[in-house]
């Protein structure tokens, strides 16, 4: 068993994935027209935003919880660059957490689009309001959005490639850590596979995409939470001298 350090930037690193990945989980659930509460198609914009409409107030906390949860896999990967040593596996590694910051960066930009869209619903419905004209504005802002997570979903399974393979280098024994730092691999792997048929085929359904997409999600959560285990806990193999 490897040796256990109590570098105090690790630790912190490793409770802001674990609570990143609560608060990312949570959200999904909470979202107004997503897995719980009154699900609908989420390829469907104007459905989409009607039931964002209906349960504002949900949809606001939940778009909230995504972008702290968001806020703190940046701070987790910051601590990577501390890990970084010299040869192809730091290499990876600082390039995969800057490539993933700058993903989780785009996916707070398009939180904050989804909580203005939802607004301008709320706008619609007052008294005297330009209902059309509100609805409008929402919808096209929503599929700005919709944009945006597409830019992201094309730039997570590079940084979840080179994340993987940049963790997995500083294993000598294999161990739950080394097989989730493989398992970053597959899942950027996966996802690009799911992007460029995306792109490229046609006769899929895009819901049918979306759902791969949200269960490589899924996976890469409960990776990011044995990662961030293993750092709270002060695996040497996680955590820096400095």
């Amino acid at each position: 068993m490897a040796p256990s350090t109590t570098n105090p930037v690790t630790r912190q690193g490793g409770l802001a994935l674990i609570v990143g990945v609560v608060l990312l989980v949570l959200a999904s659930f909470l979202w107004p027209g997503g897995v719980l509460v009154n699900p609908v198609d989420q390829t469907d914009f104007s459905a989409a935003l009607d039931a964002a409409a209906a349960n504002a107030s949900l949809a606001h906390l939940a778009s909230m919880l995504s972008i702290i949860g968001m806020f703190l896999y940046g701070y987790a990967a910051s601590t990577w660059l501390r890990l970084a040593e010299q040869g192809p596996g730091g290499t990876c590694l600082r390039l995969g957490a800057y490539v993933s910051m700058f993903g989780w960066a785009l996916y707070v930009v398009a939180m904050g689009m989804r909580h203005f869209s939802v607004h301008l619903m709320q706008r619609g419905m007052e008294s005297g309001a330009d209902q059309a004209m509100f609805e409008s504005l929402a919808v096209g802002t929503y599929v700005s959005m919709a944009g945006i997570v597409i830019a992201l979903v094309s730039v997570y399974p590079i940084g979840s490639v080179l994340v993987g393979l940049g963790l997995a280098a500083r294993f000598d024994s294999m161990s739950i850590f080394k097989l989730a730092s493989r398992g970053f691999v597959l899942v950027g792997v996966g996802g690009a596979v799911n992007f460029l048929v995306l792109q490229h085929v046609s006769g899929i359904e895009a819901a049918v995409l979306l759902l791969n997409d949200n269960g490589m999600q899924a996976l890469g959560s409960l990776l990011f939470a044995i990662i961030g285990v293993g750092m709270y806990r002060g695996r040497s193999e996680l955590t820096s001298e400095a």
